[in-house]
């Protein structure tokens, strides 16, 4: 929580302000953080292992970003241009502006759209107390746009921002609060065993991630590829309490989802525990889901080929090979034949058991 006063402001909108703010000003606000960064309403958290081997969640942004924006600013070829801070809507936060365009606040202010270019200037407030820089931040004046966006609200605002920005589709697709794939993964992430094991920032789960099993962006992916009949939200709240539970016992069932040395032994040679299995399994959901005792079906995934060595994979979803590696296409036209294939060796095995 911080309390701050800003100056000649002008109102926009019900919940939105408008103002001017140098860079020494701005510089200043971050360092003693009275700005703050919100993972939710912004690109995320990654997690880095400390000296101690501890993990430790930092702000995801682009340093060499920072870097050439600090050397712009210093070099006079900086063009100023809009930054907004978001006074979070939680409740607790008192947001006044009185007759001489004085904006109150007293509540958690973070950046919604500007990281990089507050982080560059925190560089240059930096230097100039070391001694190391001499550069005037008063010079550089920025229009500040501020909101009052409750965490939903500004994450819409950000997904705005992110269709110019260059950040994963996993994030993207985080942020869209309208699709209905979107609402059901969301709803995946609190009410089932998936919690904690979507990754939300990046595209692909790096081979040292021992947390994460598939991304926020493959699983959207997958249940709109897959559920393409799917129309209304009560229909995707539905298809989520019926996903929560399938994933649940998906994740009990095999080892490679909740055990993260025999996931990285089984990416080697099998599909079993890859990210773009997903597409997979969510088309193996779909085939159960009328099924009355379908829980007792779900084995059989077990019993599908599933090495990458296979021919069934070859050159379509799988190049490369036991000499060089194996590594996955992943593409719009693999995925759909993957989801595809999946299915009709699935409905065999299931064929098979019933008859």
């Amino acid at each position: 929580m911080a309390e701050y006063v800003f100056r000649n402001v002008t109102q926009v909108g019900e919940k939105e302000y408008q103002t001017v703010i140098d860079g020494q000003e701005l510089a200043e606000m971050w360092r003693d953080g009275v700005i703050t960064y919100n993972p939710e309403i912004q690109r995320g958290t990654k997690v880095k292992r400390g000296k101690d081997n501890s993990e430790v969640e930092v702000a995801v942004y682009n340093k060499a970003n920072v870097k050439k924006i600090y050397t712009s600013m210093l070099s006079g070829q900086y063009f100023t241009d809009m930054i907004t801070l978001n006074v979070l809507e939680d409740g607790n936060e008192k947001v006044e502006l009185d007759d001489e365009g004085n904006l109150a606040v007293d509540g958690e202010i973070n950046i919604a759209d500007g990281q990089h270019r507050i982080r560059a200037l925190s560089m240059i407030l930096e230097g100039n107390e070391k001694g190391d820089t001499f550069f005037d931040l008063t010079e550089l004046k920025f229009p500040v746009k501020v909101t009052h966006y409750n965490v939903q609200t500004a994450q819409q605002q950000f997904h705005q921002f992110s269709l110019g920005l260059k950040i994963s589709s996993s994030r993207a697709e985080y942020f869209n609060q309208t699709g209905l794939a979107n609402i059901i993964v969301r709803e995946l992430m609190k009410n089932s065993d998936l919690a904690g094991r979507v990754e939300v920032v990046r595209n692909s789960i790096p081979k040292k991630d021992e947390r994460h099993i598939v991304t926020f962006a493959t699983l959207v992916n997958a249940i709109d590829l897959v559920y393409k009949d799917l129309e209304t939200r009560v229909q995707a709240m539905e298809l989520a309490k019926y996903l929560s539970e399938f994933f649940n016992e998906l994740i009990n069932l095999i080892p490679e989802l909740h055990n993260y040395e025999k996931r990285a032994q089984s990416k080697e040679t099998s599909l079993i525990g890859e990210n773009f299995m997903f597409y997979g399994y969510v088309a193996i959901s779909k085939v159960l889901r009328d099924k009355e005792n379908w829980k007792e079906y779900l084995p059989l995934i077990n019993k599908l080929d599933l090495l990458k060595s296979s021919k069934v994979w070859y050159a379509e979803i799988i190049k490369g090979g036991k000499e060089r590696g194996y590594s996955i296409i992943n593409t719009s036209e693999s995925r759909q034949k993957f989801i595809n294939k999946i299915e009709r060796m699935f409905k065999k095995l299931l064929n098979e058991k019933t008859e």
